[in-house]
């Protein structure tokens, strides 16, 4: 769902998973182009989600995007799934958890009442997409690296002794594929 007026995030306490360190919502993603995925250690459906993610994060069009989860309900239990391999879960996107405290602020201020809940914010910190996966475009995400078209003003004509070298090359494929039979 893509967000007419622009909104910013509710400034709310976080945690890193990684560090333990405190942050702002604004401190944690003022100046990056993130995906936020908001999750429970409850939900069936936020490891796959969170799979997806991690894999996207990987792609080379989302260098310039953050991938980003916000676990609301239990910070151990958050811990204990991403740690439970020998290699941790989903190391391609940033670990945060939230008091569940500030989770009743955060589903009210975002207008979300189920998870996994996305919310992507451009490098100003404005919300310009939130909501399930449905009403995300990930192709619209602020920061994803499109390849350059190409300039077909500057490419060079093939001369026509080009294209006549190429149709012998064909032909002569297609007559040594004919000989084997």
């Amino acid at each position: 769902m893509t967000i007419g007026t622009s909104t910013t995030l509710p400034e709310l306490p976080l945690t890193c998973l990684n560090t333990a360190e405190f942050k702002s919502t604004k401190e944690a993603f003022k100046g990056k182009n993130t995906v936020i995925d908001f999750w429970t250690t409850k939900c069936v459906r936020c490891p796959a989600a969170l799979d997806k993610l991690d894999s996207m994060a990987t792609q080379p069009e989302y260098q310039n995007v953050e991938f980003t989860s916000i676990v609301l309900d239990e910070c151990d239990g958050a811990r204990n799934i991403i740690e439970q391999d020998d290699e941790p879960r989903w190391q391609n996107i940033n670990h945060f958890y939230m008091d569940k405290e500030f989770k009743e602020t955060a589903k009210e201020a975002l207008g979300f009442n189920q998870v996994p809940f996305y919310v992507v914010l451009n490098e100003k910190g404005e919300i310009v997409q939130k909501g399930s996966k449905k009403n995300i475009d990930f192709d619209e995400v602020p920061g994803i690296v499109r390849p350059e078209p190409e300039d077909k003003e500057n490419v060079a004509p093939r001369s026509n002794e080009a294209k006549v070298e190429e149709v012998v090359q064909q032909m002569h494929v297609f007559t040594l594929e004919a000989d084997d039979w």
